[in-house]
């Protein structure tokens, strides 16, 4: 079954290189507004440049995860001709600029909401770790000169005494257990979000759907979320070897690129093909109710 998921998830990314293109071309505008944040002191200015991207990023997913979504319903068609995928990608293209004042609130506040969840799993992970397992001021005094090369890091690391280090590693667990656990719950959450049952936009609607279709199908969701991070630690293992030299990083900079596109259209597949309930739910592709049209 994963094998199937993985080949067409594959096959869809083939048939539709928009959908890679549209996620570069959002890098590439987030790369040159990153560094806005850091050369205004003015707060307000600040505030600003947060909210125009917080804005431009919940634009840009509501039509991308539409195209997404589009592309998956052209992949059940068989036999397609060239002219068919024209006006496909045609359709491709409005189904975008269609879904964004549909969805851009929804996914804002999906986002900010996601940002509260996870500072406050921050905080509670901090303030747990600090009373039941040990504070990391040793670390925090000496901060300044921790070394930046890879081996003064291991050598400093390794002159710790060995309770310190124990105090990382537990440190190290509890963070990656605990985010990876909250990771794996809100996996399907923009899946829901655009596969709804009643046709609702609501973020809070489809995290809970996200819940309930993990619930429902544990298995078969760990398996997903286990081929997942599997990958993505295959990814980070091969970039340490391919950051030696420019060209290879530059190779690995786009397999990464597609690797991202890959995890969402998987996602999507997984939750419609699997746990979305396709009988007629009185929604359009867009998640509208047919009877307002």
């Amino acid at each position: 079954m994963m094998y199937q998921s993985v080949k067409k998830s594959i096959s869809i990314i083939i048939d539709n290189p928009v959908l890679t293109m549209s996620f570069v071309i959002y890098l590439i505008f987030l790369t040159f507004l990153m560094p806005k944040l850091f050369m205004w002191q003015n707060i307000i200015v600040f505030g600003l440049i947060i909210i125009l991207m917080l804005l431009f990023t919940s634009a840009f997913f509501a039509g991308w995860l539409q195209m997404i979504k589009t592309a998956i319903e052209n992949s059940k068609k068989e036999n397609r001709t060239d002219e068919e995928r024209v006006k496909e990608f045609s359709q491709m293209r409005n189904d975008f600029f269609s879904a964004v004042p549909v969805y851009i609130l929804p996914i804002a506040g999906a986002i900010v909401l996601y940002l509260i969840m996870f500072f406050a799993l921050l905080t509670f992970n901090i303030k747990f770790a600090n009373h039941f397992i040990g504070s990391l001021d040793f670390l925090i005094e000496k901060i300044n000169s921790i070394p930046q090369d890879a081996q003064g890091l291991h050598a400093f690391f390794e002159a710790l005494p060995q309770d310190k280090i124990m105090i990382l590693w537990y440190w190290q667990i509890l963070f990656l257990f605990t985010f990876g656990l909250f990771n794996f719950l809100i996996m399907f959450w923009a899946s829901a979000l655009y596969y709804p049952e009643k046709c609702t936009t609501s973020p809070l609607s489809a995290l809970k759907n996200s819940f309930l279709a993990i619930f429902k199908h544990p298995v078969k969701s760990l398996a997903l979320y286990m081929f997942i991070l599997i990958l993505g630690m295959l990814f980070r293992i091969i970039g340490v070897f391919f950051t030696t030299n420019v060209v290879l990083y530059f190779i690995f900079m786009v397999l990464f690129i597609y690797f991202w596109v890959f995890v969402f259209v998987l996602i999507f597949d997984y939750y419609e093909s699997r746990f979305y309930n396709h009988g007629d739910n009185g929604c359009d592709l867009l998640g509208k109710n047919k009877t307002l049209d």
